[in-house]
């Protein structure tokens, strides 16, 4: 007698099982390590010798300093070793934007001086020339 073989039919389908474990560990391994990144920017605020040497200096851009106390200082105010208050700043700066609309506008701030300041600055400058404010870095010698 003979016995006969039954020929099973070929399962054609992907087992996807494995695949989608490994998916599974893949996706909590980058939860895992996404929560320990640091999300923050190592900073090193810039160095100044004083405001007055920033105020002296000959340029074409229109440059608001701040230094340690908070003061402002414009390059193309009359006296640039003066300090200014925020309305002379305006309309020393208006006076020359108007002269000179291409000029750009850059903040120099010493580094101890209070961010406040310097945002102020940034604000006063752009509330008159509506065009962006560029940080100007001083390194210094020591």
């Amino acid at each position: 007698m003979q016995r006969r073989t039954r020929r099973t039919k070929l399962n054609s389908e992907m087992n996807i099982v494995p695949y989608v474990d490994v998916m599974f560990v893949l996706l909590i391994i980058f939860m895992v390590t996404a929560t320990t990144i640091s999300v923050g920017i190592d900073v090193d605020p810039p160095s100044m010798e004083s405001a007055k040497d920033v105020a002296s200096e000959d340029n074409d851009d229109i440059v608001v300093s701040v230094d340690r106390e908070g003061r402002f200082y414009l390059n193309y105010a009359p006296e640039p070793e003066v300090s200014l208050s925020d309305a002379q700043i305006k309309e020393q700066v208006r006076f020359v934007f108007d002269k000179n609309a291409r000029l750009n506008t850059r903040v120099k701030g010493d580094k101890e001086a209070p961010y406040g300041r310097i945002i102020d600055a940034v604000a006063l400058l752009q509330d008159v020339t509506e065009k962006k404010v560029q940080f100007d870095v001083i390194i210094s010698e020591n």
